[in-house]
């Protein structure tokens, strides 16, 4: 594999602007700057092998036209500590395609390669640069396929991959009909939703949702945690993982009996779970709402999810605490959008009212994607009980407590982050293969109650 020089795509006379950050750019751009420098972690890396490879200046011109149609693609921002995060059109610009050269045989492990690099660097979202980085892999002088990455402020997983299947259709378009684009993906801009935002019917969203949040502070546990359990590892957070078909299906089996969702039938089965380690009777868990509900924001590219609150109960019958989980999961999600900032101060408003702080550091995230399997005579049983392994070991993290699920190349996968010093290393794997152990037993209404009974 070889390096060339570089590929410019040059952008001018477009559309200009400086507005306020929209809730979602400023309820990401927190964790980012909290990470920094090491917010790399959020970016966002998509691969576009292509069937039919294609001369380097028509792939600049492809770029230059998703450049023009996405401007979340060509924003920046500026920070303070008094107007807050400030957001930035571009009009003009330029954007580097870095060009890697390949043999046709190692092309796609070169493609990867590139992703993992372009990953492990950060964005400097306070320059005057767009917020993507491409690399185009050249087998005989013509594009094979590219990695993009984006940063997190820029787009989240849905518009990441508006971003990557429009950039497809625009290479498509120039090989069939190069003096005709495509129809522009529906959906706001970035501009255009911090208005939204400014309106009154925002602001009544918003109120509802601060209003729901106060309502749960008051009565939440102020800490999932009795004690700390010693001084933990010397890289203080761990992260497991187990593959976990047998937990995906089980969760769609006892959904689909349940009338609920499959994230709620796993949401349940932690909250009892984390009850049995933690002696609670409720647990507040924070949830990642995907806020793409309304036509204006299912295909718009740009920052979205925020967090929701859930309160779930911890001891009996299994059914009804899914029932309980589903309804939860309902509320919280038709009031996720909400002014960030309002949101923070209602936080310090409601831990004033109590007169002790609130930890709001344990997380839940489904993010399963995909068609459902097919759900007729499957039974998780005949599944495998899934591997474990450890991922990742910080010395910095954000959150005390992250329960994630999630798909990728066909297969499912739970992981668990911790504090070592709130939950010990060596619970992580007993934990998750706890988790679904319940969801399984939930399945048959006979067992789930006998394992509800025996919790």
């Amino acid at each position: 594999m070889q390096h060339d020089k570089q590929l410019t795509v040059n952008f001018d006379g477009l559309r200009t602007g400086s507005g306020p950050a929209t809730w979602g750019q400023r309820t990401i751009w927190k964790p980012i700057s909290w990470y920094a420098p090491d917010d790399h972690f959020f970016n966002i890396g998509l691969l576009l092998p292509l069937r039919h490879p294609t001369a380097p200046a028509e792939f600049a011109q492809a770029v230059g036209a998703l450049l023009e149609r996405h401007e979340s693609l060509r924003t920046c921002y500026t920070a303070d500590g008094d107007s807050g995060l400030t957001q930035h059109l571009l009009g003009s610009g330029t954007l580097a395609v870095r060009l890697v050269h390949a043999e046709s045989q190692t092309a796609t492990a070169a493609l990867a390669g590139a992703l993992e690099q372009d990953k492990a660097l950060r964005f400097d979202l306070l320059a005057q640069q767009p917020p993507l980085r491409i690399t185009a892999v050249l087998v005989a002088g013509q594009v094979t396929g590219a990695a993009l990455t984006l940063a997190h402020i820029a787009a989240d997983a849905t518009g990441a991959r508006v971003v990557l299947d429009d950039l497809r259709r625009l290479l498509v378009q120039r090989r069939r009909a190069p003096q005709v684009l495509p129809p522009r993906v529906p959906g706001r801009q970035p501009l255009e939703q911090a208005a939204y935002e400014a309106s009154a019917v925002a602001h009544t969203r918003s109120e509802a949702a601060i209003a729901l949040w106060s309502r749960q502070l008051d009565s939440v546990p102020a800490s999932l945690w009795p004690d700390p359990t010693g001084p933990g590892e010397s890289e203080r957070w761990w992260e497991g993982i187990l593959d976990c078909p047998r937990l995906d299906l089980a969760s769609r089996l006892a959904a689909r009996r349940l009338g609920s969702s499959a994230s709620a039938v796993v949401l349940a089965a932690v909250g009892v779970e984390l009850g049995l380690l933690t002696g609670r009777q409720a647990v507040g868990l924070k949830v990642i709402l995907g806020n793409r509900a309304s036509r204006e924001q299912q295909q718009a590219v740009g920052a979205f999810p925020q967090n929701g609150l859930v309160v779930l109960g911890t001891s009996g019958d299994f059914d009804e605490l899914v029932g309980q989980a589903w309804r939860a999961q309902l509320k919280t999600s038709r009031h996720g959008h909400y002014d960030a900032d309002a949101m923070e101060r209602a936080i310090a408003a409601a831990e004033k009212r109590r007169g002790e702080p609130i930890d709001l550091t344990s997380y839940f995230n489904d993010h399963r994607e995909g068609p459902d399997p097919a759900l007729d005579g499957a039974e998780p049983a005949g599944l495998p009980d899934g591997a474990f392994r450890w991922r990742s070991r910080w010395a910095r993290q954000d959150s005390a407590f992250f329960f994630g699920l999630a798909t990728a190349g066909g297969s499912t996968t739970a992981s668990l982050l911790v504090d070592t010093r709130l939950f010990p290393a060596r619970q992580v794997e007993p934990f998750l293969r706890a988790v679904q152990a319940r969801v399984v037993a939930a399945v048959a209404p006979t067992v789930a109650a006998t394992v509800a009974a025996e919790g």
